[in-house]
């Protein structure tokens, strides 16, 4: 009678044990397949940092989070939380692309380690001289990068639809004149 008790007891341990390793390797598995499918956003700094006066810091693999199909790394667990929170006000203006680029009516992606705040939100540019020429006049800058992202958007929206209705009536139509 001992024993059945032992060998139940030690048959739920041995299941408990199988399960806690399935649930590591299915997490260690699905870390991995994210790794790989989400891309890596702002070059692996933590997008909570921008807002320190310390500045931009690289993030940690072990702090992460996905937004949006990219993946986000952190310097702390606290930061990790903070943008949990709310995501949208640590992302960069225009997805990351430099700002002054856009004012030229180009899309350039920027270096996350050249930003400026202002009024509490994130511009990142290509290179120091970008910035400075963003600086010179930002309100007019601001409207001009503007204009051309909002542009970009629509036809980007547009493009997204058209393969929306061609997946869904992707039928040929024959026509005779």
């Amino acid at each position: 009678m001992f024993s059945n008790k032992l060998l139940k007891l030690a048959g739920i341990f041995l299941t408990l044990y199988v399960l806690a390793m399935n649930v590591a390797l299915a997490e260690s598995m699905d870390r991995a397949t994210l790794e790989k499918q989400a891309t890596l956003a702002l070059g692996g700094y933590d997008a909570t940092t921008y807002f320190n006066l310390s500045g931009a810091k690289q993030g940690n693999d072990a702090f992460q989070a996905v937004y949006h199909g990219k993946r986000y790394l952190f310097t702390s667990e606290e930061n990790q939380q903070k943008f949990a929170n709310n995501p949208t006000q640590y992302l960069p203006q225009f997805g990351g692309l430099c700002a002054h680029s856009l004012v030229m009516e180009k899309e350039v992606s920027a270096n996350p380690a050249i930003y400026t705040l202002q009024q509490g939100k994130l511009y990142m540019f290509v290179s120091e001289e970008a910035r400075t020429q963003w600086s010179q006049d930002t309100s007019k800058n601001l409207i001009a990068a503007n204009k051309h992202w909002m542009f970009e958007s629509e036809k980007r929206n547009e493009q997204i639809a058209a393969k929306k209705r061609w997946k869904t009536n992707n039928t040929v139509k024959l026509f005779s004149f």
